[in-house]
């Protein structure tokens, strides 16, 4: 059981991850041993008689209060002490808010699955092992939440809006924000429009998504277009499958509409690529800027007190659209194969 959100009543020090505690029998008040050796018995020994119990006279936020008046918040798992302003702790990468804590605990509890030394993921220890054994997982990457990351951001604002992935992000922003490069981005470079879908940019994500279903479309009806499979069966006989089509020796065997109708599924697979390649480039730049305006634009119209809140609602992720888009891509993609020609 971890005290870290309580006090040792002898010295009055917080307790932090790992001190050696003593919990007396009695009431199940936490001491550090030296203190409770030193004092010879429990601080509240001479109320024991009354029935007196540590568990339920003291909440379980009391660590969230103690130093409220300091402007610093003590972490409940580690017991490091962060400014006030601070999303997650900055040692350990707890969250420091009740609604983060609740929604992580929620999280945790659908997928119970252990990280190392036993700790649930996304406390403390980050999914498949990033960042090595008993290397705490930072939600901030190490960066200070009130850092200014963008135009009127700060890292923690942008962190909020964020959501998933909040490391990554934050590593990639500040890079743009500092250096002015950023890094290629695989999944929007495998799954193009629909990355921008799942990240809420919807204007670019819905033209690419039917950018990329269309040159699919194409590229597959005009394959199986009885009069491409003639052509192309009619140039591999002249050629007695000897030599390979995209040589242009036989050009004047054909017409240029019958050489340009044979490699425009090809073409049509080459643009798709390039947009691709086109995505996995600008993916971070295009987000970062949308971020930025959507929490400026969100600190402009909501009062302070529901800022948090509001960028929570606002920016996340949108799986829900994603996988319908893909859904339909898969569908639509298959749907020349059962046109009768």
């Amino acid at each position: 059981m971890e005290f870290t959100q309580y006090k040792c009543p002898v010295c009055n020090e917080q307790f932090k991850s790992g001190d050696d505690i003593v919990v007396c029998p009695e009431c199940g008040a936490p001491h550090h041993r030296e203190c409770y050796e030193n004092n010879g018995h429990c601080f509240y020994e001479d109320k024991h008689s009354e029935g007196f119990s540590f568990e339920e006279t003291y909440s379980e936020n009391k660590g969230d209060s103690d130093n409220t008046e300091s402007g610093t918040v003590i972490c409940k798992k580690c017991g490091f002490e962060n400014e006030k302003a601070t999303f997650y702790c900055r040692k350990c990468g707890f969250p420091l808010n009740e609604q983060d804590r609740k929604q992580s605990n929620n999280q945790n509890t659908q997928n119970p699955q252990n990280g190392t030394n036993g700790q649930p993921f996304g406390q403390g220890v980050p999914p498949f092992g990033f960042g090595g054994a008993g290397i705490p997982f930072d939600p901030m990457a190490g960066i200070d939440s009130e850092q200014p990351i963008a135009e009127n951001v700060t890292a923690g604002e942008m962190s909020k809006f964020v959501g998933k992935n909040t490391p990554y992000f934050m590593i990639v922003f500040n890079r743009i924000k500092n250096f002015g490069s950023s890094r290629f981005n695989f999944a929007a470079f495998l799954f193009s429009g629909v990355y921008f879908l799942y990240r809420k940019m919807i204007a670019i994500g819905i033209v690419l998504s039917l950018l990329v279903i269309g040159l699919t479309v194409g590229e597959t009806f005009i394959q199986l277009m009885p009069e491409y499979q003639e052509l192309i069966s009619s140039l591999l006989n002249m050629q007695n499958g000897t030599q390979m089509f995209y040589s242009f020796s036989l050009s004047s065997e054909f017409t240029m509409n019958e050489i340009i109708f044979m490699y425009s599924p090809y073409i049509l697979s080459l643009v798709k690529g390039i947009i691709m390649l086109v995505c996995g480039f600008t993916a971070n730049r295009a987000y970062y800027k949308h971020c930025t305006k959507k929490i400026n634009l969100i600190k402009s119209k909501v009062d302070s007190p529901n800022i948090n809140k509001e960028l929570e609602n606002c920016g996340g992720v949108n799986l829900a659209l994603a996988i319908c888009f893909e859904a339909a891509f898969v569908i639509i993609s298959y749907i020349p194969l059962f046109i009768n020609f």
